[in-house]
């Protein structure tokens, strides 16, 4: 242990630029200056190394540690919540707020934050006049430098109004500062009270298939559900509860979202993609008429191309971001690039083989019970099928008693999340079955036959949130099911 001591102390001595030696007049010297060189060295603000504490400097604190544009980062609220909360920095910056004095000092002068005195509730973080869900997820982004879906928002209220420390959040500067947000968490996430029963989310119709919206109103988050039973597009906010009804769409089966927020909804009746203003509810354009026999499923890329998911042709319908149509992918048949009856496709962004950010079209082969892989100029990848796991007692379905899963029988519906596990839902099987991306494993699965709350009947189509959750819809059951993310 001695040994290995001295060793790190002699480190540090060639760390500074010196030579060890053995001669005492020099262990004289080199006492009676270190501490000047090593305080020199205390303060680590310039991050760049080039002299000057400068934006320079915020651009790499903003990147490197707090992972964000540094356009977006209120440097204020970083500075206040820093020297509110050492332990908030610490977990940030890896280091004790004393050695970054300067970093604090220059963004106090070139931000002037001494010289704004708000004062009163800051709750409504947008000022918009209303606090809202809005400003908790501004309140998340700015003050718990976290995604607002990651928190427990009633554990938050509970830790704050206790003065107790929670992920080292400064809870005397929250509770004198946003009241009405801490008023708004407890009456929005219903944390005085029991949780309502999921049967209150029950639907009174058919719903067929989900698209999840982060850039539409009436909230950030939130989800567009059909209903070809009644010829509607139900839209509800991030917390499943109902918020509007878009009527009159004649059998809508796929619905999506482009990168404008603009609703694309598939309607078998018309046989044709139809386009929607997400305020307003306006008809804004016809897309594919005459070229479409059974829109059942809508998916888009990075570049705005419109795969649309054709079951009567067997195929996948592409139209570039004018709408028109630029080729087709897959034909009839059972061969490894062909397609019998698929209902689903998405366009998935991933790492695959070493590579990041991939672009594949992962399709619901339904009636050749598989998953069909593309990349986007429609060549066939690799296929995915699924023999079951062991178990007795299957029926005519295929559905097996636990521990048993049934083979795929009829592939309905698949999502991939952010750990790269595809998650795939069979028409004829109550649970939601996961396997690795690429290499097709089988990883795990989901969810049971029943009526009840977090049980399945007829599952029809999933989306995963940005915080892993799987909300599926179940459709015998006319409900919409939020599930916790799988580990």
């Amino acid at each position: 242990m001695v040994r290995t001591s001295n060793l790190i102390f002699v480190n540090q001595f060639r760390a500074l630029g010196f030579t060890v030696m053995t001669r005492p007049w020099f262990v004289l010297i080199f006492l009676a200056f270190a501490p000047l060189a090593l305080a020199a060295q205390i303060d680590k603000s310039d991050l760049n190394g080039d002299g000057i504490v400068d934006d320079q400097d915020l651009d790499i604190v903003a990147t490197d540690y707090l992972e964000q544009d540094p356009s977006s980062v209120d440097w204020c609220v970083f500075r206040e919540s820093s020297i509110l909360n050492p332990k908030y920095f610490r977990r940030i910056m890896s280091d004790s707020i004393k050695h970054y004095r300067a970093l604090l000092d220059y963004i106090n002068v070139a931000y002037g934050c001494d010289d704004v005195d708000p004062g009163g509730d800051l709750s409504d973080l947008n000022e918009d006049g209303v606090v809202n869900l809005d400003d908790l997820i501004l309140f998340s982004t700015n003050y718990l430098q976290t995604n607002w879906e990651l928190v427990n928002w009633c554990e938050f209220h509970s830790a704050t109004v206790a003065g107790e420390d929670f992920n080292g959040s400064p809870t005397a500067y929250y509770l004198n500062n946003f009241t009405e947000l801490l008023n708004f968490i407890d009456a929005e996430f219903n944390c005085g009270a029991p949780p309502p029963p999921t049967d209150n989310l029950k639907l009174e119709n058919d719903p067929l298939d989900i698209a999840r919206f982060v850039n539409a109103p009436p909230a950030i988050g939130g989800f567009y559900v059909t209903d070809p039973t009644v010829g509607s597009l139900f839209i509800y906010d991030a917390f499943l509860a109902p918020q509007a009804e878009i009527k009159d769409l004649n059998i809508p089966l796929g619905v999506a979202v482009d990168a404008q927020g603009r609703i694309l909804v598939g309607n078998d009746g018309r046989n044709n993609i139809e386009v929607y203003d997400p305020t307003t509810g306006d008809l804004l354009a016809v897309i594919g008429q005459g070229q479409l026999a059974m829109p059942n499923a809508i998916t888009l890329d990075d570049a705005g191309f419109i795969y649309v998911t054709d079951s009567k042709k067997n195929n996948i319908k592409v139209f570039d971001a004018a709408y028109n149509l630029v080729k087709t992918i897959g034909r009839a048949g059972e061969g490894e690039d062909e397609l019998y009856f698929p209902t689903n496709a998405k366009v998935v962004v991933h790492s695959v083989g070493g590579v990041a950010n991939v672009q594949e079209l992962f399709v619901a082969d339904n009636g050749n019970r598989r998953v069909q892989v593309f990349d986007l100029d429609g060549n066939w990848k690799r296929s995915i099928t699924f023999d079951g796991t062991p178990g007795t007692n299957c029926n005519w379905a295929g559905v097996c008693e636990i521990p048993g899963l049934s083979p795929f029988t009829r592939v309905q519906a698949l999502e991939v999340d952010s750990a790269g596990r595809l998650h795939v839902i069979d028409g004829f099987v109550a649970s939601v079955t996961m396997f690795d991306a690429v290499s097709g494993e089988f990883l795990g699965s989901y969810g049971e036959e029943g009526t009840g709350p977090g049980f399945l009947t007829l599952p029809r189509d999933l989306v995963i949130t940005s915080a892993g959750n799987p909300v599926v819809i179940a459709g015998e059951n006319a409900r919409i099911e939020m599930f916790s993310a799988p580990q």
